[in-house]
């Protein structure tokens, strides 16, 4: 008995331990993989096995186990609509901005956005939420699985044999159309994941979904093997990579993830409520939870084999898929527990009052937010109005007060103040402040791409355009609502929402508006990044042909400038050439040294800062506009849902919070990315003098002449006689190191490497010893003396 009221009284218990197995499978791979447990070689294997026999057998169970007697055709029809948009949006918008298109890379992108890891996560999470209420959701992930192995990834892998016909050589030089034809045919045939799909369903037709005995036995084990070995090889690849997600290395996981996790749940759920796929308006409503949840699982590892099979993008793809099954975590967690908590019995009065609460919370950080970047523009940054995008972000900041400080007033009005001063008043500054918002959003897109296509002067006169634009239309339209449509209370508790006070009307232009912002923002989007790549083409085509004064000062001031954090493979350093000390470096750190002034130094970068305060920072307002436009559709879908909604569910209650949350807080977006680096030039001087006085506390002490032994004083002699030359000739580089070029470095592994080639040393354990015997004896250094030799990508120069 009391097994039973714990397992009721916990329904997401089996959730949380699905995935702590999921992502405790993952940082073992990732710890394997670190401690060079397991190398890339032995993966290799492990890649093989997955992709050539565990995936395929599990496909072919799954494809020959299904009973297509029991299947809600209608609900399966939504959820193939939902994924073939998806699906087909991504393809043909990845396909549109580049330029020349990459159809694999395409390819690859919509299977991330509408593939989901339904066997190690799906399973688990349904089963744990419906496996006493709707036992049947469970068998659903069986047949929602073929509508990507047997529709939608059999176009991408035509599209991946296409890529991969197009970039080989040999194609090129004697292919024909009839060859290359042949040539896709053979390997779309030939994939494993498609063929067994196929042989699957012949199968299931033959067998009447029972399989013999002997031929089950054998594919089960290959099939359990799956999951638990395709999350480990995930966690293995993804060592050394996820650093290289910084900058604008971040926009395209985010814009997939935020597709995967949000766009693709609320389209299957409206597509499910549209075509009224259950049996009853309560059936239906249970079908689209279920199907929101269903399109919340992350995606699945299997697309982690085809990036490896085609060698598209797998250092991307593997950071966005561990990220993006990160994320979904506490997106389940929080479906299933309002799902859970509505279906306990959570009135509409507690879902307003507590929407309100929060709204308020939301509203006063957005207030605090809005405050201080308005300081960093108005007064810290005044030289960042003059960039065009700046002009616009402060356009959309205020517009993002206003709003906040009408939710504020919103919170504290009662029902009996409809109609009121007070009222009219809140209602103009939240929907003036949201409206406006979302056309400045479009602004800031459109200055974008004019920036790219057009002069400066264009995009200054269109900015005059667009700020009487993006606060008329919003002035305009709440002037009609005003005077066209009298305020009620509403009757149903659930439309209490700020952003619908004069209830479905309301709606309906709400509805118009997002719709319209969206579509531009996205197609400006689209349009910019084709400008920007053919730009970069054209640039890239003229930096071929220099003139003669240009390639001469090449050919004497060139040096190979080399990050340090790209030096992950030993073999990088045969590529290595010499590079000359400068005159004016010590040590090996270019134009710097222990005995500069803070002074000095704050004063240089005031002056570089004053020479880049108009750079319109691109890649930042990119950033942004990804994150408004996921707002932008989350409001979207809180519209319709409202708009069309005939009783709350948990899924609407999320939809609620979610809209308030990126709505009312897109000043809190700004702020983290405009907010935390203005004005923070001497707090980061001050910063530096710290770490320098404690750096000194720290240094090296490295034993004095007479305490070295004889091996090490002979060792020296020996180097410095007989190697130091051809070694500093041969490893030593002009390197880039946090933001400082360091002249004549090199990594611990460098030397090590080179004292194994040279055949002084007979093992790395030899080659590390010797080293730190040339850094006792002061023949090399760190560039900050503070480690001792290692073999690792630490930096050491030679002491002149």
């Amino acid at each position: 008995m009391d097994l039973a009221d714990n397992k009721e009284a916990t329904p997401t218990d089996s959730l949380y331990l699905a995935l702590v197995q999921c992502f405790g499978i993952i940082i073992c791979g990732y710890i394997a993989g670190r401690l060079e447990v397991i190398t890339r070689s032995e993966a290799n294997g492990l890649n093989t096995f997955v992709g050539t026999f565990s995936l395929p057998a599990l496909i072919f169970l799954s494809m020959a186990k299904l009973d297509f007697s029991t299947v809600n055709w209608k609900f399966l029809l939504a959820v193939f609509i939902a994924k073939s948009v998806v699906f087909f949006v991504v393809l043909i918008s990845c396909v549109l901005s580049t330029k020349p298109s990459n159809l694999g890379r395409s390819a690859l992108f919509a299977i991330f956005t509408t593939q989901s890891n339904d066997f190690a996560i799906g399973y688990p999470m349904i089963n744990a939420l419906y496996g006493s209420t709707h036992p049947e959701y469970s068998a659903y992930l069986y047949l929602m699985a073929p509508i990507s192995l047997v529709a939608l990834n059999p176009i991408g892998f035509v599209f991946l044999e296409i890529n991969k016909r197009h970039q080989s050589e040999e194609n090129r030089l004697n292919g024909t159309n009839l060859d290359m034809f042949k040539a896709i045919a053979k390997g779309v045939a030939l994939n494993p994941v498609l063929l067994m799909t196929v042989l699957g369903i012949i199968g299931n037709l033959i067998f009447s979904h029972n399989l013999p005995a002997i031929i089950l036995v054998v594919l089960e084990v290959l099939g359990n093997a799956f999951s638990a070995t395709a999350l480990f090889l995930l966690g293995l690849m993804m060592v050394g990579k996820i650093h290289k997600l910084k900058g604008a290395a971040l926009v395209i996981p985010g814009i997939l993830i935020s597709i995967k996790l949000l766009v693709l749940p609320l389209i299957i759920r409206e597509s499910v409520v549209f075509l009224s796929a259950g049996e009853n308006s309560t059936d239906t409503s249970d079908l689209s939870t279920f199907g929101f949840l269903y399109g919340t699982i992350p995606t699945a590892p299997a697309l982690f084999i085809f990036t490896l099979r085609y060698n598209i993008d797998i250092d991307l793809v593997a950071s966005a898929m561990v990220v993006c099954t990160f994320l979904s975590a506490p997106l389940m967690f929080i479906s299933a527990k309002l799902i859970d908590a509505m279906g306990s019995g959570m009135s509409p009065t507690d879902y307003a009052k507590e929407l309100k609460a929060f709204s308020l919370d939301t509203s006063a950080a957005s207030v605090a937010a809005c405050i201080w970047l308005l300081i960093c523009f108005l007064a810290i940054k005044r030289k960042s109005l003059k960039s065009a995008t700046h002009r616009c972000t402060l356009c959309l900041i205020f517009a993002q007060l206003v709003t906040a400080v009408g939710v504020i007033i919103w919170t504290k009005l009662d029902a009996s103040s409809v109609g009121t001063f007070v009222w009219y008043t809140q209602f103009l500054f939240i929907t003036l402040g949201i409206y406006a918002s979302r056309f400045w959003t479009t602004a800031i897109a459109l200055t974008l791409l004019f920036l790219s296509s057009q002069t400066l002067a264009f995009v200054v006169n269109l900015q005059k355009w667009l700020f009487i634009l993006c606060w008329g239309i919003p002035c305009i339209i709440i002037t009609i609502m005003c005077l066209a449509v009298t305020p009620t209370i509403p009757s149903d508790t659930e439309l209490k929402n700020p952003n619908f006070q004069f209830g479905r009307i309301h709606v309906a232009v709400t509805i118009l508006v997002l719709i319209f912002c969206f579509v531009v923002t996205v197609g400006c989007l689209i349009l910019r990044q084709r400008y920007q790549r053919r730009n970069d083409t054209i640039s890239s085509y003229s930096s071929l042909i220099p003139t003669a004064a240009e390639s001469s000062s090449r050919l004497t001031t060139g040096r190979n400038v080399v990050d340090v954090e790209d030096l992950v493979s030993p073999t990088r350093i045969s590529s290595l050439n010499a590079a000359p000390f400068a005159n004016d470096c010590s040590n090996g750190l270019c134009g710097t040294g222990e005995d500069h002034d803070c002074s000095r130094e704050c004063e240089s970068e005031n002056e570089a800062e004053a020479d880049t305060m108009e750079d319109p920072q691109i890649l930042r307002h990119l950033i942004l506009l990804i994150l408004l436009l996921c707002s932008m559709f989350i409001g979207l879908a809180m519209s319709v849902a409202t708009l069309i909604m005939e009783q709350m569910t948990g899924i609407y209650t999320e939809l609620a919070f979610l809209d308030v949350a990126l709505g009312f807080g897109q000043s809190l977006v700004a702020f983290a990315i405009f907010g935390l680096d203005p004005g923070l030039g001497r707090l980061g001087c001050w910063l530096r003098n710290i770490f320098r006085k404690w750096r000194l506390e720290k240094e090296l002490q490295l034993p004095d002449e007479e305490s070295l032994s004889p091996e090490a004083k002979a060792f020296r002699e020996q180097f410095r006689r007989c190697y130091l030359a051809k070694c500093q000739a041969r490893i030593a580089a002009c390197r880039r190191h946090l933001l400082r070029t360091y002249t004549g470095v090199f990594t611990g592994s460098d030397l090590v490497n080179w004292l194994l080639e040279a055949g002084v040393a007979k093992d790395r354990e030899e080659a590390i010893y010797y080293g730190r015997c040339l850094l006792d004896s002061r023949v090399l250094n760190h560039i900050d003396g503070t480690q001792h030799f290692q073999d690792r990508n630490l930096l050491y120069t030679f002491r002149a």
